[in-house]
């Protein structure tokens, strides 16, 4: 994905929009318009008169933003998809373009006109043509969707769900060093009160060995003074 990067790597000048998209892709007039000429507003009876309004439930989603520059990508997605001739890309341009617009406010007066004029050019263009580029757009934005999605759970993989094993490899480890220190713990504790009893144990016994060698060398030296005054 060319703009992937973009969607999924924290921007804190990505804006936000609150509102939801219309239902039409306002497309960049980046492209070069087909030659039409506007039509001046009419009289009512005519076929470019504002038409009765056609009830369009409005596009929801659950839960969500709307994100400017994944909606101009999205937008460079279809443009890119558009194949030579008028379809439903060509007409919606022509629809939303300002001047068109101002020639005609009405939106219905305003598709009809465009119609007229690329049927003009084109006698072959029809609604079918219209409806069949539309569900080819979908068709291109859900691929597009499809591989932006692949993109996104590798990503997810990559920066969350991996991290996430590693941390609970590390906890697991940190969890049995702490057990192991404990067993450590527990075993120099036993081994200085072993080594505190032997050492009070073998410091009495050399005091012990130490008295006792004295006792007998004092008594052996007394022996020996006497000894060497009674006998001649």
């Amino acid at each position: 994905m060319g703009f992937f990067k973009d969607l999924f790597i924290v921007n804190e000048e990505k804006e936000q929009q609150a509102e939801q998209p219309q239902l039409k892709t306002k497309v960049a007039a980046t492209q070069p318009q087909p030659q039409y000429t506007a039509p001046q507003p009419a009289a009512a009876n005519t076929a470019y008169a504002p038409q009765e309004a056609v009830n369009v439930p409005p596009v929801t989603v659950p839960g969500g933003n709307v994100d400017k520059n994944i909606l101009e990508m999205i937008k460079e997605v279809i443009e890119k998809s558009n194949v030579p001739g008028n379809d439903y890309f060509e007409l919606n341009k022509i629809v939303e373009s300002q001047d068109f617009k101002n020639a005609i406010p009405d939106e219905n007066a305003r598709i009809i006109a465009a119609f007229h004029s690329l049927r003009a050019q084109d006698p072959k263009f029809d609604k079918k043509r219209i409806a069949d580029s539309i569900d080819f757009y979908i068709k291109e934005v859900k691929n597009e969707f499809d591989n932006v999605l692949k993109s996104y759970n590798q990503f997810v993989n990559d920066k969350i769900n991996n991290p996430k094993k590693r941390i609970a490899e590390l906890q697991k480890r940190r969890e049995d060093l702490v057990n192991k220190i404990s067993q450590l713990d527990v075993e120099i504790q036993t081994m200085e009160a072993d080594v505190a009893k032997c050492s009070a144990e073998l410091e009495a016994k050399r005091t012990n060995y130490d008295a006792t060698f004295q006792i007998v060398v004092q008594e052996l030296e007394n022996e020996k003074n006497k000894l060497n005054v009674i006998l001649p």
